[in-house]
């Protein structure tokens, strides 16, 4: 992932960085297995990451993450790798400006299957996540899982606003409410360049 060091909008990250890649019939079986390469630690870095919930969008100049990918041939897609930190720079909602604090992390990135409309493209998840917003007047924390694919043309982690991040401990004006669903959507271009593969 390439260096996420902002303050948020794809949350986290390239957090979980995270993904839960969805299966074709090839590799929906349980006993579909993956090649990554050259794997290792990566760094992630992603420009405007958005978080959206119903009642507003929470914009950040960058994101930036680091984390590991496993790597050989024979890998299970659950747990495929980890981010390990996701920091976002600059954030601002409706006028205020907020910190962006991830945390519980290790979060996981998953996959499942080689996407059905782009053979260079596997979808995922990323799971376990957990972070807090703080501006002045307004508070939240976030949770839960997204999805989104990695990109081997562009070695990039995409998460694409799908999954059930969900609203907790509001205190937000009602822009944000106990509840929400939020979408997060970012593009986290991955360093070194990872190329991970159906067995």
């Amino acid at each position: 992932m390439h260096k996420l060091a902002r303050k948020f909008a794809v949350v986290a990250a390239a957090g979980g960085f995270a993904l839960g890649l969805t299966a074709t019939s090839a590799s929906a079986g349980a006993q579909a297995t993956w090649t990554v390469a050259p794997g290792g630690a990566i760094t992630a870095h992603a420009d405007v990451p958005t978080l959206t919930v119903p009642a507003a969008t929470l914009t950040c100049d960058g994101s930036d993450a680091t984390g590991s990918v496993k790597s050989g041939s024979g890998l299970n897609g659950a747990g495929i790798g980890q981010i390990d930190s996701l920091t976002f720079d600059n954030c601002g909602l409706a006028g205020i400006s907020f910190e962006v604090t991830a945390s519980g992390t290790p979060w996981a990135i998953n996959v499942s299957g080689v996407n059905s409309g782009d053979p260079d493209r596997v979808d995922g998840t990323i799971t376990g996540i957990t972070a807090h917003i703080e501006g002045t007047g307004c508070s939240a924390d976030f949770s839960g899982d997204v999805t989104g694919y990695f990109d081997n043309a562009t070695s990039e982690l995409v998460v694409d606003g799908g999954g059930d991040l969900t609203a907790s401990n509001a205190n937000c004006l009602g822009l944000i409410n106990d509840g929400d669903v939020a979408s997060f959507e970012a593009a986290y271009a991955v360093t070194p360049g990872q190329t991970i593969t159906l067995d």
